[in-house]
């Protein structure tokens, strides 16, 4: 360490003054404490501070890089030459980078705060760092408290600064609007023995398409559509009752739901109205033209396109629309997380309306088209690949099977669904076969598992069903959870893949990106590991949820890990969702091929803190993985 000198001559107050939190001083104040900066000099390997030592001075990197690891059960060598080389060897557990630091960048403000380290701080590289004694941070922190309260916030407090007042804004247009900001229309009663007549009346009147019927102690409903079905189409009599024209099984929904959840329900079930209610009292109806007119983007067309497709043309014209509804959701600010359900509804409504202009009703009513990986989870944006497959009724079959799978997914592949590179599609036989068949399957990946085996177990275990019969599916995964009940040992050996890929946080630079290109795979690099890993853990509790937020939430409340890290964990996942999206949006309007990579470069400082704070996050994951699961021990 020396004191500033002519070779140090950097404007210690300007350097200060440009660091978010300390940009939000008094001028006074900053004059204070840039007086106060010496200068670090550090060569590579050199330890700045220990892990479980008190510091004595807040490190602002100049230059060069720092690593903050995490050394486990073994200490590091007390040779500083061979520090490096112990950083190296990040793979055999003994030392875990967790995050490097840069240039701007800061440590160890929480040691500074709670008095000890928890981490290890090491140089990298030939390093310069700014030194701000601890007493003098302290007092500072103690005067303006922003500044512990900024180095304290979470990965969901820095989202939020980001996202800033006007996306909140459009956020709560959208996503936080309640049902009771909507027009409901008031409810209007008949009589299940009034007559298709009065019943048109009553509309009339009351200038609205739907009345609701009480018959008995059932109330149900019906709406112009069904008026017009009795009496011009089936040439029903006017004087007829309308009771038997109702539908009793209603779907409802109370006041102070969100209306971002009324469009995925209706969007589920087609229907175009709820009963909205509060224990057995009806407010009234919600219609989807007063429920889209307030939120305002198009996704409706799209439903309303499918429903009314008679031809595979006319279908996809309406799956072409896709990116469309993306685009308007993500402008308008809402979150990724609603933006993967509404797109994976429409998805799969695309795909039942598909399935079923293409198969004869006796095929479908012994099969069960299923959706798999992501689009099983609900946590596809942009089209990729298609990952599909089909339960066929044990002692069913088919002649012209082959044919029909076949221009299923030549159908897909014409609407823009890439031909899936593993080839698990209905069209190859592997993924078309019987309960039995996918049980013996089952037996095999769990009792005899292979590299590739492991691939298709986790595939197939967030399968979701799209159309046919949901129980052919629910048989064959109660199979896979007893299977799996007595195999224990495979839960180890299938979380391994967790830790497979680096997390790319460079050693020398912020980032590692692939070679001849200017990115990282944030997928392979952050997505994956979180999902691979939760998608573990669900399994070894046997929990119903496919999703991974649902699933991070359920292990939460299981007390699996503190529900402060599940925050984290899901808005780490979120975030880089998130620029998997954005980043697949800029190439769909380019016209360029979808992947997952993403150019940091490309991000502004903050976007590109964040994503470094969720790699960190990451890391810390699969530390928690490899203790849960002792992958430690597994060779």
């Amino acid at each position: 360490m020396t004191t500033l000198d002519q070779r140090d001559q950097v404007d210690q107050k300007t350097f200060l003054a440009h660091l978010h939190p300390f940009s939000q001083l008094p001028d006074p104040e900053l004059e204070r404490l840039a007086t106060a900066l010496t200068v670090g000099h550090y060569r590579a390997g050199a330890i700045l501070l220990k892990a479980g030592e008190t510091p004595d001075c807040l490190y602002l990197v100049i230059d060069g890089a720092v690593w903050e690891v995490d050394d486990g059960q073994a200490a590091l060598p007390d040779s500083a030459e061979s520090v490096p080389e112990a950083l190296k060897r990040n793979n055999s557990s003994l030392v875990c980078v967790i995050a490097p630091y840069t240039s701007e960048d800061v440590f160890d403000v929480p040691a500074l705060l709670e008095g000890v380290s928890k981490r290890t701080f090491v140089a990298s590289e030939p390093t310069r760092c700014y030194r701000l004694p601890r007493d003098l941070f302290l007092q500072a922190v103690q005067a303006h408290p922003a500044l512990a309260n900024a180095y304290q916030q979470k990965i969901s407090q820095r989202l939020a600064e980001l996202r800033g007042p006007e996306e909140a804004r459009e956020m709560a247009a959208f996503t936080v609007a309640k049902i009771r900001d909507a027009y409901i229309h008031p409810p209007v009663f008949v009589a299940a023995d009034a007559s298709i007549h009065q019943a048109a009346l009553a509309m009339k009147e009351h200038k609205t398409n739907s009345v609701l019927v009480s018959c008995d102690d059932e109330i149900g409903i019906l709406t112009a559509t069904d008026l017009r079905e009795a009496a011009i189409v089936q040439r029903q009599s006017v004087d007829a009752p309308v009771g038997p024209l109702a539908t009793y099984d209603l779907i409802g929904m109370e006041p102070d739901d969100f209306l971002f959840n009324a469009l995925l329900r209706m969007t589920r079930h087609n229907i175009n109205r709820l009963v909205i209610r509060d224990g057995s009292t009806i407010h009234g109806i919600l219609e989807q033209i007063d429920l889209l007119s307030h939120l305002a983007n198009h996704s409706h067309l799209i439903a309303l396109q499918i429903d009314r497709a008679v031809s595979r043309e006319e279908l996809k014209w309406a799956s072409r629309d896709l990116v469309n509804v993306i685009r308007d959701l993500h402008t308008q600010g809402v979150k990724i997380r609603y933006t993967m359900q509404l797109v994976s509804e429409l998805n799969k409504k695309m795909l039942r309306k598909l399935f079923d202009l293409l198969v004869p009703p006796e095929l479908l009513a012994d099969t069960c088209l299923l959706v798999l990986g992501s689009e099983g989870r609900e946590e596809q944006v942009l089209k990729t690949d298609q990952d599909n497959a089909l339960i066929l009724r044990d002692g069913f079959s088919y002649p012209d099977l082959e044919r029909v799978t076949q221009e299923f997914t030549e159908c897909l592949l014409d609407f823009g669904y890439p031909r899936c590179p593993g080839n698990i599609m209905v069209s190859n036989p592997y993924w078309t076969k019987s309960v039995t068949a996918f049980k013996d399957e089952l037996f095999q990946w769990i009792v005899h598992p292979t590299a590739d085996s492991f691939l298709q177990f986790a595939i197939f275990c967030d399968a979701a069903p799209v159309a046919g019969d949901d129980n052919l599916l629910r048989h064959v995964k109660d199979h896979m959870h007893r299977l799996l009940g007595d195999h224990r040992a495979f839960y180890s050996q299938f979380a391994k893949a967790t830790v497979a890929f680096e997390t790319p946080l460079g050693f020398f630079t912020n980032f590692v990106l692939e070679k001849n290109r200017n990115e990282l795979d944030i997928k392979k690099g952050g997505i994956f590991p979180i999902v691979h890993g939760v998608r573990s853990l669900a399994l070894e509790y046997r929990l119903p949820q496919s999703n991974t937020v649902d699933r991070i939430t359920a292990l939460s409340q299981r007390n699996l890990f503190q529900p402060s890290f599940g925050a984290e964990l899901i808005e780490a996942f979120t975030y880089m969702s998130t620029l998997r999206a954005e980043a697949g949006l800029e190439k769909a309007l380019q016209g360029l091929p979808q992947d997952n990579y993403v150019n940091p470069k490309s991000l502004n400082k903050l976007k590109r803190e964040l994503l470094r704070d969720s790699f960190k996050i990451v890391n810390e994951f699969k530390k928690f993985i490899t203790y849960h699961f002792k992958l430690g021990m597994i060779s």
